[in-house]
């Protein structure tokens, strides 16, 4: 029981990871080529689905790097934070104050 969840933490993992550094696929409508396949004249033209890129977001895809970049975020906050404290303990340290 632990080794299969282990086996479906393991996946979920390189699963999320797929997602974050490959967040597109190819459109299933046109197959990647951004183009409307159809038997007469009007047809043809972009592929409405995709817009003409051939590519379309894959699921997850906005979660993984949404969750990435508040991480990202809060960790640049906490190091701003402590930058701040340390620059005022140096302001107000009493040595520092009796050499002026």
């Amino acid at each position: 029981m632990v080794t299969l969840l282990l086996i479906a933490m393991a996946g979920f993992v390189l699963w999320a990871a797929s997602v974050y550094t490959y967040p597109f696929r190819p459109c299933r409508r046109c197959s990647g080529t951004g183009r409307k396949t159809g038997s007469n004249r009007r047809r043809f033209g972009p592929c409405t689905r995709c817009g003409g890129t051939g590519r379309t977001q894959r699921l997850g895809s906005r979660t993984a790097h949404r969750t990435v970049l508040s991480v990202r975020s809060e960790l640049a906050k906490e190091r701003q934070r402590k930058r701040d404290r340390k620059a005022t303990d140096r302001a107000t340290h009493p040595r520092r104050l009796e050499d002026r």
